[in-house]
């Protein structure tokens, strides 16, 4: 970090009450910037659970440290409150405090307001994955277009303010494992021009929940109309994407075509939820209501799968990756319905999730890698890393790489992405091992593309009878 004197920093939270922002990550990192005499103060939070909320603070310490030491206020959004009325208070409570950073850690489907009207008004923004979702995109077509819309006015807002800083803090950016990989793959490219021709991504994602949970507030996107694809497969597209970016060769453009979609509706429907649902029933502390879950909730996606075919500039095709992601899969739920979770009092936890995944990726002929993982989440994760190359390109055989507690250990966290971003806030330099695995905006637009032109698939699917859609994206 930078010796000079650091400017204070002003920050808006926004979401500031949820599980990431007050207990893993942003407001972690900014008590340890404070510990080390940084000048940051917390001077707002947007949220519309209240910060000061001893039932919430009961729960999380470190939120309770922040609203204690800097007093922030609290806005509210108020449920259907029109844009122009939100960013009114936006901008009084900026007048109040003059913020010179907001951290964006609410809802995706809620991020858009926040970030065009920072964006606009020069102040720095730290957002969350996914940077753009709009609600009922799983189904309605329109909705769907709206995602590469926004993310493209955004974009154009961004680079239309010199200097202004905006970054997403991308855990698997910054972890060994896929860093490694990253760096055999370009080293391939650099030295051999051979692009990425095939690789499969699967991901396991083990959330059960019983049929009535699906309409908890906090049940992750589903009220909304959206679903997994909203949540953790962003982190797996920034993946895929980022090693093609690495490894071009002659790509040119991506046709993505859906192969599959699963919609929570769909699995309601086929029983198979009942089996560990009659486990689960007689641990339960509280009893929700049976409710009628809205079409929203039943239309938006749980289960899919995707082509990516790689094109060159005439249309021939270079390879393929696949991409699925299924809930359907192996839970480690092992408790019933929460009474904190159905009174809304703290963010739904308890869900038995699993973090499991193998991404198999091979380049031609030369080089072929392996990343799997397999755990419950919250665990000390574990990903092991196969790599082996033809030995003409200096290929010694099946090398394998084991990563324990392979994110807290990880060489980078997303807390370090997060401090080093309000450090470049604060016009400080940080640590340039930190700052070249923070992605930006400018360098998340094929990410983000792929990610748009994935709901618009799937809301086509609720329309049109064609098994496989496809859309062409072309390469930045």
């Amino acid at each position: 970090m930078s010796s000079r004197p650091l400017r204070p920093i002003s920050i808006l939270l926004v979401g500031g009450c949820g599980h990431w922002a007050a207990a893993e990550n942003h407001i972690p990192a900014i008590l340890t910037l404070k510990k080390h005499g940084f000048p940051v103060r917390v001077a707002a939070i947007c949220d519309p659970r209240d910060p000061y909320d001893p039932s919430l603070l009961g729960h999380m310490p470190h939120l309770n440290s922040v609203v204690t030491q800097d007093r922030p206020a609290w806005v509210q959004p108020q449920p259907g409150e029109p844009t122009e009325t939100l960013e009114r208070r936006l901008q009084q409570a900026h007048r109040e405090d003059h913020f010179d950073m907001v951290v964006v850690a609410c809802d995706p489907i809620a991020h858009f307001p926040y970030l065009k009207w920072a964006t606009d008004q020069g102040i720095h923004v730290l957002c969350d994955k996914p940077i753009i979702c709009v609600e009922d995109a799983a189904f309605n077509p329109d909705r769907a277009a709206e995602i590469r819309r926004r993310f493209d006015t955004l974009l154009h807002a961004h680079r239309a303010q010199p200097d202004h800083l905006f970054a997403v803090p991308l855990r698997r950016r910054a972890n060994d494992a896929f860093i490694r990989v990253g760096a055999l793959i370009r080293d391939l490219h650099d030295t051999h021009k051979q692009s990425l021709t095939m690789g499969h991504i699967d991901v396991f994602g083990g959330h059960f929940r019983l049929p009535e949970e699906y309409a908890l507030g906090n049940a992750h996107g589903y009220r909304h109309g959206v679903g997994a694809l909203s949540f953790s497969s962003y982190h797996y597209l920034d993946e895929m994407t980022r090693y093609l970016l690495l490894a071009p060769g002659q790509i040119t453009g991506l046709r993505l075509t859906l192969q599959y979609v699963r919609r929570v509706g769909d699995h309601l429907a086929t029983g198979l939820n009942d089996v560990l649902g009659t486990l689960l029933r007689p641990l339960s502390e509280a009893e929700l209501p049976a409710v009628e879950l809205t079409d929203r909730i039943a239309l938006a996606e749980m289960d899919f799968a995707f082509t990516v075919e790689l094109l060159n500039s005439q249309q021939q095709s270079l390879g393929v990756l696949t991409y699925s992601f299924t809930t359907n899969s192996c839970s480690n739920r092992s408790v019933g319905v929460l009474a904190l979770d159905a009174k809304g009092a703290v963010a739904y936890r308890e869900k038995g999730r699993m973090s499991q995944y193998v991404m198999d990726l091979h380049q031609g002929n030369l080089q072929h890698l392996r990343l799997t993982k397999n755990d419950a989440a919250g665990e000390a994760y574990q990903i092991r890393l196969e790599h082996r190359r033809n030995p003409l390109v200096g290929g010694t055989g099946r090398l394998e790489t084991v990563y324990e507690d392979a994110h807290d250990n990880s060489g980078v966290t997303p807390r370090d992405i997060t401090t080093a971003f309000i450090t470049m806030a604060a016009s400080g330099t940080p640590e340039p091992t930190v700052t070249d695995k923070i992605a930006f905006l400018d360098g998340q637009v094929l990410t983000h593309r792929v990610f748009a032109a994935m709901y618009e698939l799937i809301a086509a699917h609720h329309h049109d009878a064609r098994p496989c859609p496809s859309v062409l994206v072309e390469m930045p």
